[in-house]
């Protein structure tokens, strides 16, 4: 059987069928890649965040589906552990123990309804810092009994502005990545005109995976997550640059990047170099597939750009300033209200507590100035984001560091192609250098 590609799994969430029924995801390409990836996969704990309608349940409901089938939605699947508000009435019992053991990811779809068992919210937070969770209960007639729960990856979703549960708390942050789900005008146009498409056209229209298509994915994805062999990515020293340095949160998500690739790699592992038991090789296609999916995710989370920062800053008109003082930064800048105003027109609907509070993260780490005691807000540089590769330049790079690190390997691994699949187009580009 012929291995699927990262585009087939584009294409899965373009027109995925879940629970029976057809339920496409538009757009937010690079979060939904990445919630299979690294927590279908890699086993990082994922938290799609962002306003309510932004596809955050739909990803969520499609990856489980993808690893674990639709009965891992109904909770009968062992293989994974489906958290929802009625667990959050129960208590932990050995049945329940004995399914946590068994099962290999947790499922808590809208995370706020599942933190009202103080029981369930220590555990919770306990495993999204990779620890397990102990607790003790008293038997009749015996001695008190230890329950140790070791952690499970979660997948979860918040939804920005949430009364209940407006923030994930710090000690879910640390170690939980949170990936943004957005919603705009344009976006919203798709959805609507997929919706009436799906009710006007017939079955043979409506495109998706074939039957074999899908168990062909299903089979591979679920493969990559029990591969346990240490992923060597010669690669790494060049293509670490997409994340820049400029502040230490970069030293999270720099591994969080280096998570990606080792997770792409394990999707294509029937296709790559391996020593058969413990290493198996990244490719420079692992390398730069990475790149594009989550290279712009990640920089802008390692340089304090939170979700709707990009559109802001791109939006703050720039003033000419010699140290602090600015000439007309006044009549120049940009208020709250025309911010907001911006963002309207673009779809994105917000608040003004919530664009406040972006501001405020913009400010700190100085992407944009406020006026002092006024909510108008300028910069005073234009900022530059991409990073660019060589793709020859990895290619090279990888193949000098193999015969470099592992000689014995390196014969072989000049053998494969320079070329890659594009994930979201399906066609086979040559590594070419700029």
């Amino acid at each position: 059987m012929k291995t699927t590609s990262l585009y087939d799994l584009n294409r899965y969430f373009d027109n995925c069928v879940v629970l029976g029924k057809r339920d496409p995801i538009i757009d937010n390409h690079e979060s939904r890649m990445l919630t299979v990836l690294l927590w279908g996969i890699n086993g990082n704990s994922v938290c799609l965040r962002g306003e309510s309608g932004s596809a955050k349940t739909k990803i969520l409901n499609a990856s489980t589906a993808l690893m674990f089938g639709s009965n891992g939605l109904s909770g009968q699947n062992h293989e994974v552990l489906l958290m929802n508000s009625s667990s959050a009435k129960g208590q932990l019992t050995d049945d329940s123990a004995m399914r946590i053991a068994h099962a290999q990811r947790c499922v808590i779809p809208e995370l706020q309804n599942i933190m009202t068992s103080q029981n369930l919210e220590a555990m919770i937070k306990l495993w999204m810092e990779d620890r397990p969770y102990i607790y003790a209960r008293n038997e009749l007639g015996r001695r008190q009994k230890r329950i140790i729960l070791d952690p499970l990856p979660i997948l979860t979703n918040l939804a920005d502005g949430n009364e209940d549960m407006p923030d994930l708390p710090n000690e879910m942050q640390r170690r939980t990545i949170s990936l943004p789900t957005i919603s705009t005008k344009d976006l919203n146009e798709k959805v609507h005109i997929m919706k009436a498409r799906a009710r006007m056209l017939p079955d043979k229209d409506l495109i998706g995976l074939s039957k074999l298509e899908m168990t062909a994915l299903h089979r591979q994805c679920h493969s990559a997550m029990f591969d346990k062999r240490r992923v060597v990515n010669p690669g790494a020293p060049i293509i670490r640059k997409a994340i820049p340095t400029r502040y230490t949160m970069s030293n999270t998500f720099i591994d969080y990047f280096l998570d990606v690739i080792e997770a792409i790699t394990k999707f294509h592992a029937n296709e790559r170099l391996s020593d058969g038991s413990k290493y198996i090789f990244a490719s420079p296609e692992d390398n730069y597939q990475a790149l594009k999916i989550a290279g712009s995710t990640f920089r802008d989370m390692s340089i304090g750009i939170a979700s709707l920062g990009r559109e802001i800053i791109d939006f703050v008109p720039k003033v000419e300033a010699w140290g602090d003082l600015a000439t007309d930064v006044e009549s120049d800048a940009a208020t709250l209200d025309d911010i907001i105003d911006y963002l309207t027109e673009l779809g994105m609907i917000r608040n003004k507590t919530t664009v406040k509070s972006i501001l405020e993260r913009l400010v700190n780490t100085n992407f944009i100035r406020k006026i002092d005691r006024k909510d108008k807000y300028y910069r005073t540089q234009d900022m530059e984001f991409e990073y660019t590769v060589d793709l020859k330049e990895l290619a090279d790079g990888c193949k000098e560091n193999m015969s470099l690190y592992y000689p014995e390997f390196s014969t072989d691994y000049n053998e494969f192609p320079d070329e890659y699949t594009c994930y979201m187009t399906g066609k086979v580009k040559k590594f070419e250098t700029k």
